[in-house]
């Protein structure tokens, strides 16, 4: 039913272990297989598991930024090690051993195939990672910056290393903005203070603020130009009679989104299938032509809008406003979905995600997903467990309770369950 082509190379996870990460002192794990189920009650460790293998596949937390709280209470350090073995485009073996050491101040040595690198920084991710967790339903339901941080963070991997082009984008486009922020909130009143010398300064803060801004608009649309065929045809899956859209929101209209400029794009290959090579030059040369007027309107805004930022103190234009909405039959799926919807559409989201990174990476991504069937009726766990079985994804399932797979074909996969803080196999 899915074809998730662009395979290069197939990389599996054989071996993790860990000291001292949460709430795991020592741990060493062996898998055989494609489908690891992770069953314990909660509060045990499931996430903390999924957690580690994120980490050291991405070098990044999913669900804090502090690093020393990934490490054991009363210990100075956490290790994470992790096997990864398979087979390259030849048939030829494959394997990388990747560890990470986390220290309480912050710091972390990383060594991949014996060679250190003394910056977590200069982290490459041997094997990509996709997790889906019920935090994640916040790309729905919370505002913009949710949705920008999603659509950021999977541009960032694609890249494959924590300071790739994209970081380093985002990063000089901040720094632009703090400075005109600054010299906005130095201008008192709603512009009384305003001169020459402010005007000149704000125009070179402008003329930087379009240039990077204008590059992260158009990673981040075709980033979601990329998405949308796969997303409709996989939300059609789950529920046959919607129509599914994804539309970018400029900051500076709310009421257009970068899909009215989309519309000429044409996907040549079936649904949920990335368009060979030669099928996306056409593709490629009408998304830049579409936003060619784009850095021309971005400064039209800039400017009409000066006032108001002059009055709120801070540059309210720009892609650090921008979001996407999803829309299911015409209507934002945030005001007017389903619980059910909303979960089913970040799972879809989350399906495009791992397209993406296969087709840049050029490798299948393990699959995460932590407590994700509990919530489905068991028509919709079927559909989502045949996805992941007629594609070999290597996937990790937590869940408190064995029982929901009573009904699904799941002979093939690896037990493992976690009790008192040990997890054994079954």
């Amino acid at each position: 039913m899915f074809n998730f082509s662009f395979i290069i190379i197939i990389m599996f996870l054989k071996n993790l272990q860990l000291k001292n990460f949460r709430n795991y002192n020592e741990l060493n794990l062996n898998f055989n297989k494609d489908t690891i189920l992770v069953v314990g009650d909660n509060g045990k460790g499931k996430t903390n598991l999924l957690e580690s293998i994120y980490y050291v596949s991405s070098g990044s937390s999913h669900r804090t930024n502090e690093q020393v709280e990934l490490i054991s209470w009363g210990n100075d350090y956490a290790v994470i090690r992790a096997f990864f073995a398979g087979d390259d485009i030849n048939g030829k073996q494959d394997e990388h051993l990747v560890e990470l050491e986390l220290r309480k101040d912050g710091t972390c040595r990383v060594k991949i195939d014996g060679v250190y690198y003394q910056r977590k920084a200069d982290f490459i991710s041997v094997l990509p990672s996709v997790i889906f967790s019920p935090d994640d339903l916040r790309i729905i339901k919370s505002g913009p910056s949710s949705r920008r941080d999603f659509l950021d963070d999977v541009l960032k991997r694609t890249e494959g290393r924590r300071n790739g082009e994209f970081f380093i984008l985002k990063n000089h486009y901040q720094k632009v903005l703090n400075h005109r922020n600054s010299l906005i909130k130095s201008i008192s009143g709603d512009g009384d203070s305003y001169n020459q010398k402010s005007s000149l300064s704000l125009d070179t803060w402008n003329e930087s603020l379009l240039n990077y801004g204008c590059r992260i608009i158009e990673k981040r649309i075709k980033l979601l130009s990329d998405f949308k065929k796969d997303f409709a045809c996989f939300i059609n899956l789950f529920f046959p009679e919607v129509k599914a859209e994804i539309k970018y929101v400029f900051s500076w209209d709310r009421k257009i989104s970068a899909d009215s400029n989309f519309s000429n794009l044409r996907y040549k290959n079936s649904p949920c299938e990335f368009p060979a090579p030669e099928d996306t030059i056409g593709e490629d040369t009408a998304l830049e032509n579409s936003l060619i007027n784009l850095k021309e309107k971005f400064c039209l805004k800039l400017k009409e809008n000066l006032r108001k930022d002059l009055i709120y103190k801070t540059t309210i234009t720009g892609p650090h406003r921008d979001d996407f909405k999803i829309l299911i039959n015409g209507k934002d799926i945030k005001s007017f979905g389903s619980q059910g919807q909303q979960r089913i559409a970040v799972i879809c989201l989350k399906l495009c995600e791992v397209n993406i990174l296969k087709e840049k990476r050029k490798t299948k991504p393990v699959l995460l997903l932590d407590d994700v069937l509990s919530e489905l009726d068991n028509e919709k766990k079927r559909l989502l467990i045949e996805i992941l079985k007629n594609n070999s994804f290597q996937t990790f399932i937590t869940t408190a309770n064995l029982d929901i797979f009573e009904k699904l074909d799941l002979g093939y996969a690896e037990n493992f369950f976690i009790k008192e803080n040990r997890i054994f196999q079954q």
